[in-house]
């Protein structure tokens, strides 16, 4: 099913819907901006040195109405800009244009969904283009698979989200999601494709809980399942295998003095059962590439009122590929600063440092990456 055609069943549910006691309910308009000033330098493989440096923006616009007391329509236009980007355009596609999302220049809907969820029900269902995030808490909020449009990134998911309380404490979520040959919205890394039949539909599984019990304040398990979509012997091959992970994250957090100052720790692990070849993802080794990833963060929350810091260390071996905020094959380093200077308003500034762990064999040293940001959130 094309987007066009996507988009236009889940408009059609939505008038379909029975306005019930809330028809003439007001629409409800939503925002945000965030624009970024950023520098990235890079030390080749072959030992040469590039930079690049500007300005980029993303800007993101919406609105929601109550269909009835059960029944909510919400949809969405998101745009990122920068200052070397050569056009603009608008999207309306079922995949991403490029496996991070969309390019400089993009705009697209990244939200149009029903959700359905009973007045005395503890469930509810997302049902069309939606946001999901599972993060790690902390300053630097971040993800080893599941979190849509990261820092100044567009992405979406299209498909079913289905959330049920099991108790007071712990929610499930269950997340079908929809790929098409060309790619699909959330980002995913390469030998990851959707050229199969079989790979249409992922799932995603997932039980939280973020009722603290003593400093515990976030518990969190995850499954992916992506069915005959990893080429592990690369994408000019045909082989086609499930590709399966899990996740596990924990942090917690605990006040320092009487002044409100908070101290945060953070971790979580990730397991891919099934990994491409070695030489497929650029790696010395033969065999399998590692399946194994991890991140931890250490916080400290309203240093000064407002004022919060973190160090970051991240590790992705090679094999795997769901995250958006860690690239597989590298090592991570980042200390990251954040003001909250009003309700609605933020600055963040980040540095950050990216180390390739295992290298082609023809190359005589690893790739570093280095970049720096200083960026404005607002809301409206």
């Amino acid at each position: 099913m094309s987007l066009p055609r996507f988009m236009t069943v889940v408009l059609l549910l939505a008038l379909c819907v029975p306005a019930g006691t809330a028809r003439g309910e007001p629409i409800e308009t939503f925002g945000d901006a965030r624009l970024s000033f950023f520098a990235n330098e890079r030390e080749a493989r072959d030992g040469t040195e590039t930079s690049d440096e500007g300005l980029r923006l993303r800007l993101r616009v919406g609105a929601e109405t109550r269909l009835s007391e059960a029944w909510l329509l919400r949809g969405r236009l998101a745009g990122r800009f920068a200052t070397e980007q050569d056009r603009t355009r608008f999207w309306l596609k079922a995949w991403a244009p490029a496996r991070a999302g969309l390019e400089d220049g993009d705009a697209t809907i990244d939200e149009l969904f029903l959700r359905y969820a009973p007045a005395e029900g503890d469930w509810s269902l997302r049902m069309g283009r939606f946001q999901s995030k599972f993060e790690l808490m902390g300053v630097a909020a971040k993800s080893l698979d599941r979190n849509d449009s990261p820092n100044v990134d567009v992405n979406w998911t299209d498909g079913l989200h289905l959330q049920y309380d099991l108790t007071p404490a712990w929610r499930s979520h269950l997340i079908l999601q929809r790929n098409v040959s060309s790619g699909t919205g959330p980002l995913v890394r390469a030998p990851l494709v959707f050229d199969d039949s079989g790979s249409r539909v992922s799932a995603f599984a997932a039980l939280e809980s973020t009722v603290p019990v003593g400093p515990l304040k976030q518990r969190v398990l995850t499954v992916t399942w992506m069915p005959e979509a990893l080429a592990t012997d690369g994408i000019a091959a045909k082989r086609r295998e499930d590709y399966v992970a899990f996740t596990a994250k924990l942090f917690t957090e605990w006040p320092i003095g009487t002044g409100g100052m908070r101290g945060g720790l953070g971790g979580e692990l990730g397991y891919a059962t099934n990994t491409p070849l070695d030489p497929v993802v650029n790696a010395r080794d033969s065999g399998s590439a590692g399946g194994s990833a991890h991140q931890f963060s250490m916080n400290l929350f309203d240093f000064f009122p407002g004022h919060n810091i973190a160090f970051v260390y991240g590790h992705t071996d090679a094999g795997w590929l769901l995250s958006p905020d860690f690239r597989n094959n590298d090592l991570l380093l980042e200390i990251r600063y954040q003001w909250r200077i009003v309700k609605n308003l933020s600055m963040e500034a980040r540095l950050r440092r990216r180390e390739e762990l295992k290298l082609p064999a023809a190359a005589p040293q690893e790739r570093i990456d280095d970049d720096f940001y200083v960026r404005l959130s607002a809301k409206f």
